[in-house]
């Protein structure tokens, strides 16, 4: 527990939805902005907001497949990672594993839905078994080294449960190309212990991979109670209706070897964007989450997008006045 709050309570007091809203209406004038503009203004704020507020809504939902072909899937991650077998339960056998994870997030940046691909493995820098994000479709604003600050990419995303226990997941990419829709019912599932090593230590070493990051893997931690992630709802694969799944055709096996369900809120502390606090052990995360002091935590602003904001209209009235001179210069106005 941290000195001043019940954690939870602090992380929820960091999502301010004004900002969040903000946030979302001027992330769309940036896109003029080049690329190593918008990161010199993000890594900008990370000095002085280092942490977000990150709430994962209950009923997350992620699927675990096996990888069938582990030369396509390895080429996925930066230099320096290495495919790494691991548990999804305590009581499991270890395999090679891809997850997607179905959520839906208010954070201290953004609001919506998200399907991430992540594929396990370790970082042979520091031998953590980290969590690295390969791809994601959402409904919601983003950033990544290699798109900038985005758009949402999948508009009519829909991750929900209804009164009986079922979770829905449809979520596709605007553009066609990858499709996840499925649906569980979670009320058969057992709460099973989870393994430590894949749940506690991977969030320690969260990452991208190789095409979102540029092959630098950008490795950020979360700070989170320990019970979080201690046990989740086990769901019987057979419960699951899986009605399409299109991401990288032939990378896993058919059907996936387990299905996990957090019936619950999880509430993280994350690492802004260009800052690291390089967590290495459970002992360092309970000392980190002991040492917080959500009164000195300061809220994420928009001041350093807003800026980002006036620089992309500028850009845009520039580009306007050159092309209307073109014109008039070619046409003899």
């Amino acid at each position: 527990m941290s000195k001043n709050t019940n954690f939870s309570k602090g992380v929820e007091r960091l999502v301010d939805p004004i900002t969040v809203g903000t946030l979302h209406f001027i992330q769309s004038f940036n896109r003029l902005l080049p690329k190593p503009v918008q990161q010199m203004f993000v890594k900008s704020s990370a000095k002085k907001y280092p942490y977000m507020g990150f709430v994962v809504e209950p009923y997350a939902s992620f699927l675990f497949y096996e990888i069938a072909d582990t030369e396509q899937v390895q080429a996925l991650l930066p230099d320096g990672f290495e495919l790494v077998k691991t548990k999804v339960f305590t009581d499991d056998e270890p395999k090679y594993y891809g997850a997607f994870g179905s959520f839906r997030a208010h954070t201290s940046a953004f609001w919506g839905a998200r399907v991430e691909l992540y594929i396990i493995a370790e970082d042979k820098s520091t031998g953590l078994l980290s969590w690295m994000i390969v791809d994601y479709d959402t409904n919601t604003i983003s950033y990544d080294k290699m798109n900038g600050l985005r758009s949402p990419n999948a508009a009519r995303s829909i991750v929900t449960v209804n009164h009986r226990g079922t979770v829905f997941v449809d979520v596709q990419d605007d553009d066609g190309r990858r499709k996840l829709v499925y649906d569980v019912n979670v009320e058969g599932g057992v709460m099973t212990g989870l393994d430590q090593r894949l749940w506690l230590e991977g969030n320690l070493s969260v990452g991208y991979g190789r095409l979102l990051s540029d092959n630098e893997a950008d490795i950020f931690s979360l700070k989170f109670e320990a019970l979080e992630v201690e046990k989740a709802l086990k769901i019987p694969v057979d419960q699951l209706h899986l009605e399409l799944n299109t991401w990288l055709p032939g990378a896993f096996k058919a059907a996936p070897e387990q299905v996990v369900c957090f019936p619950y809120a999880q509430h993280y502390l994350s690492d802004s964007i260009g800052y690291s606090s390089k967590l290495k052990s459970a002992a360092e995360l309970a000392a980190a989450v002991e040492s917080i002091d959500f009164d000195q935590v300061a809220v994420y602003s928009v001041k350093s997008i807003r800026v980002m904001f006036l620089a992309g209209a500028a850009v845009s009235f520039v580009i306007t006045v050159t092309l209307l001179v073109l014109l008039l210069t070619k046409t003899g106005g």
